[in-house]
């Protein structure tokens, strides 16, 4: 063991000769940013003015190498007070500072990108593959340096580190599927999940384990939590990876020795009761509409899009916590104001799409007009507004 380590991934600490010396530096902040500067930047000599710039940003000053010195030399004491180990581990080169790289040190960022580098390389799973992995899973135990993450020279370095791992993991994924490994594929997909929900590489394989072991409702699970986590973040939607994983989900027969009479109950079953609009995903929307799309061309009718939108009057961001109230409020007012016959997904975050079938432009604005007496009844705050478009599916020839 080396006898310095410093912990930059999920906390910032340094220990030399068993002790803890981040905790002793107490409210200096910027000694402590001193510190991770130099770190993060270990193979470069920074130079007076840039490491002021740094440290003091926007400000001017008279003499600001004497302040950087003072600042520097305070650090240096401290440190060497606390452990001679760290007397030197700021070196004066060239007009500028270091970290000494020519110390007894191991710092858990460095030595996580070269374990990401070595698993990148490994092109089939081999003696020390998982080893490996574990290692990586155990050294990004959170963001770069937390507390400074808004600093522009951690930030960009964070991403980068956060992208790293990611890929890692799902290098380690494509290294377990030829042996056919779910297991452990559905584990480390939910390990990784943990720093990255909103990943849908991991969410898709995770899922697709889940099938492969035969925990189908676990997989649907997982499906809505991560088309949720989608809907929930400005101007996304599902991937056509999600959509079309749904397809392969639903098309999966969990008792292939079901008989007709048990399929026509589970069919009846959900008849009684069932009222208004059918809710269902995007993708099942589409396949609605091409399933009916020849019928009603045969009828000669057609089939409109409506897409209902609730935006702030003022065109800002609607608050996540209200914008699901917002959204749970019109999709009671679609499903209560429009016909069994029509279908209704949601699109985005803010909007839902309509299926209107046999009806013209005129006759389709009058449930939507409905939709929206009932949202503005149900929430009548003049700061959002609802909003809707309505046209053909196909374009009359």
């Amino acid at each position: 063991m080396k006898a310095i380590r410093v912990f930059m991934l999920g906390r910032f600490e340094i220990i030399a000769d068993g002790n803890e010396v981040i905790k002793n530096l107490g409210s200096s902040k910027k000694r402590i940013m001193l510190l991770e500067y130099l770190l993060l930047n270990r193979d470069k000599t920074i130079l007076m003015k840039d490491l002021f710039d740094v440290l003091w940003p926007g400000e001017n000053s008279a003499n600001p190498e004497s302040a950087l010195k003072t600042l520097v030399s305070r650090l240096r004491s401290t440190l060497a007070g606390y452990t001679p180990l760290l007397a030197e581990c700021i070196v004066t080169d060239r007009g500028g500072y270091r970290w000494n790289s020519a110390l007894d040190c191991e710092i858990d960022m460095y030595v996580f990108e070269d374990l990401c580098g070595e698993m990148l390389e490994t092109p089939a799973f081999a003696a020390g593959t998982r080893e490996t992995m574990g290692s990586i899973m155990s050294l990004y135990a959170g963001e770069l340096l937390p507390g400074a993450e808004t600093e522009a020279w951690v930030a960009a370095r964070s991403v980068a580190l956060h992208n790293l791992y990611l890929r890692a993991v799902q290098h380690y994924v494509e290294l377990l599927k030829p042996l056919e490994l779910w297991d452990e594929i559905a584990q480390m997909c939910r390990m990784a999940l943990d720093v990255d929900a909103f990943d849908s590489a991991l969410n898709l394989e995770l899922m697709n384990a889940l099938l492969k072991i035969g925990h189908n409702n676990e997989a649907l699970a997982q499906y809505n939590h991560a088309t949720e986590l989608q809907l929930g973040q400005p101007g996304a939607k599902p991937s056509e990876g999600m959509l079309e994983f749904y397809k392969k989900l639903i098309s999966v027969d969990n008792d292939s020795k079901q008989s007709i009479e048990s399929i026509r109950g589970d069919l009846l079953a959900i008849i009684p009761g069932e009222e208004g609009a059918f809710v269902c995903d995007y993708v099942i929307l589409r396949d609605i509409y091409h399933l009916n799309m020849r019928n009603l061309a045969r009828l000669g009718t057609t089939m409109f899009i409506a897409l209902l939108t609730v935006s702030a009057v003022d065109e800002t961001p609607v608050e996540p916590l209200l914008l699901d109230k917002l959204m749970k409020l019109l999709l009671a007012s679609l499903k209560e104001n429009l016909r069994r016959g029509d279908t209704v997904a949601r699109y985005s975050p803010t909007q839902y799409a309509v299926l209107l079938p046999a009806v013209s432009f005129e006759t389709g604005r009058v449930p939507l007009e409905r939709v929206k007496k009932s949202f503005y009844k149900k929430y009548s705050n003049p700061a959002f507004i609802l909003s809707y478009r309505l046209a053909p599916v196909a374009e009359e020839e």
